[in-house]
């Protein structure tokens, strides 16, 4: 076996986007205007991207046995 570390940026930029698109929708559905989806998902998408840090930290530690 390989002992090559995994990168999990790809899965924090996939927490971010879905996190991202989820708030544009729901912004959008509720205000009506494109422009506070968009700042919505924007600032939820990097809030999605930071706490996606703590489920890398958890994937990252490996098992706990």
């Amino acid at each position: 076996m390989s002992s090559v570390e995994p990168s999990y940026r790809i899965l924090r930029l996939l927490c971010a986007n879905t996190v991202g698109m989820v708030s544009f929708l729901a912004a959008y559905a509720i205000a009506r205007e494109p422009g506070v989806a968009v700042i919505a998902g924007v600032v939820l998408g990097v809030v999605g991207y930071a706490a996606s840090g703590i489920l890398v930290d958890y994937a990252s530690s490996g098992p706990n046995v």
